[in-house]
């Protein structure tokens, strides 16, 4: 068996999962970023939603708050104390337990078996491979909201990319890009459209049919878009040439096992949507089937104990520095709440929505919250802080709630793919070895594309009184 050192390369070329430059750049916009939040806090008038009578909840100014300056400066250790400080320490504790497993599995040689196997069998039918893989990570993700969970898969698709001639950003992408849009097109996403349609009062998933038509627009867009960036590839980047040597005598046992895990792993998200107590133990339940795939492959592939714990703990290294990315970049929300000028946009903004037409309020809304998502990347809590003050607003401008919905979900969901706060892309990024600048650039063109399909179906949401 290959040593660890040369079993295969990690996808950063630093050695580790964390590619310097792309660390060091992150950073540095993440602090500007922290700065700027703090200082909102000064310029920002502070104010607060409360219900009155039972009713929706109405604004009025505060106390101004404004963290001082070393609040500012040590807010990456202070936001753990915060609202988002529980969500945070898991996703760190997920991370590194995710690094550790896939770091035996890598450097143990199992992963790079697997990827000699895979390359080998779809070497003539990549493209196919890659469309039947993202449609099915695209539908997942809509139908029950899977996105996190997909992230350790980064570490098996990079190089598989690299081994198709393709690049990073494509590995990423298949899977974590796939479930990312269509988590944003959700049918049943019970995370975004089933929070939101409960706070709104309709009926839970109503309105299926138009979301599931946008589904199948969004998921258009993405498989032409990957098929786009990866024209013309038409040699490997890494040599193929032992992908026809024998199959060591533990694969298949060590396949067993974690298919056993992967589908561990579905059963839990599954069980996730449908039980509350599941759904908040997820996290810490996934990582430790990963923790099981990674320490139980490495076994019965004969790695051995103690070295399958000198690999667990390189790779708890490797993964360290992503805990910085995710602290500073749930700070910028943290901030803003502490200094509580989030109501007061968002009273300004229901303000200037009252006096536009149905159509440009539905197009506002969903940019407005594509930009509120840049201090509060999760769905849900997004949609509790945003549709108890939207979507009384829709009845009085004459913009269904249903439309509202519509408009919240395209806005929150496909800019989770695109700002660097949301602490998710910077670990996929990471994971990938791919600075967030770059991939911007590479998916932009899509983000227009699905910019302007999502204001064409807002448009006929309103037009057909959805």
């Amino acid at each position: 068996m290959s040593s660890p050192e040369t079993a295969a390369p990690p996808p950063a070329p630093d050695g580790g999962y964390v590619e310097g430059r792309v660390f060091l750049v992150t950073t540095a916009f993440l602090a500007l970023l922290v700065v700027a939040a703090g200082i909102a806090g000064y310029v920002v008038p502070a104010g607060t939603f409360a219900a009155v009578d039972g009713g929706p909840p109405v604004y009025a100014p505060a106390e101004a708050a404004p963290v001082p300056w070393w609040g500012i400066l040590a807010a990456p250790i202070l936001v753990l104390g915060g609202d988002s400080g529980p969500q945070l320490i898991v996703l760190t504790l997920f991370i590194l337990l995710i690094g550790g497993s896939f770091s035996i599995l890598d450097r143990g040689g199992v992963l790079p078996t697997l990827l000699r196997r895979l390359a080998h069998r779809f070497a003539d039918r990549r493209r196919r491979f890659l469309v039947v893989n993202a449609a099915t990570f695209a539908v997942v993700g809509s139908t029950l909201g899977v996105l996190e969970e997909l992230v350790p898969l980064i570490l098996l698709y990079v190089p598989l990319a690299r081994r198709f001639g393709w690049d990073r950003k494509v590995g990423m992408a298949i899977p974590f890009l796939s479930a990312g849009f269509g988590f944003a097109a959700a049918t049943f996403n019970p995370f975004t459209v089933g929070t939101a349609q409960k706070l709104a009062g309709l009926p839970l998933f109503s309105g299926v049919g138009l979301r599931a038509a946008f589904l199948v627009v969004t998921l258009g867009l993405v498989v032409g878009f990957l098929l786009w960036r990866t024209r013309g590839a038409a040699a490997p980047a890494e040599p193929l040439a032992d992908e026809g040597a024998p199959s060591p005598p533990w694969l298949g046992r060590v396949l067993a096992w974690m298919g056993g895990c992967m589908l561990l792993v579905v059963a839990i998200v599954a069980a996730g949507t449908q039980v509350e107590a599941v759904q908040g133990l997820a996290f810490p339940l996934i990582a430790l089937a990963f923790l099981a795939m990674g320490v139980g492959g490495g076994l019965l592939a004969g790695v051995g104990g103690r070295r399958v714990a000198r690999l667990f703990g390189r790779g708890l290294w490797d993964f360290a520095p992503a805990i910085l990315l995710i602290l500073l970049a749930g700070s910028v929300g943290h901030l803003l709440t502490e200094a509580r000028v989030l109501p007061t946009l968002l009273a300004g903004l229901a303000d200037t929505l009252s006096g536009w037409s149905t159509g440009a309020a539905a197009i506002g809304i969903y940019v407005s919250q594509m930009i509120i998502n840049l201090a509060v990347p999760s769905g849900t809590g997004q949609a509790v802080l945003t549709i108890p003050v939207l979507a009384p607003l829709g009845d009085l401008i004459g913009l269904s709630r249903q439309t509202v919905v519509l408009a919240f979900q395209c806005g929150d969901g496909f800019s989770n793919m695109l700002w660097p706060t949301n602490p998710l892309l910077l670990i996929a990024l990471g994971l990938a070895g791919v600075s967030w600048r770059e991939w911007f650039r590479w998916v932009l063109p899509l983000q227009i594309l699905l910019a302007a399909a999502s204001v064409g179906v807002l448009l006929i949401a309103v037009a057909i009184g959805y």
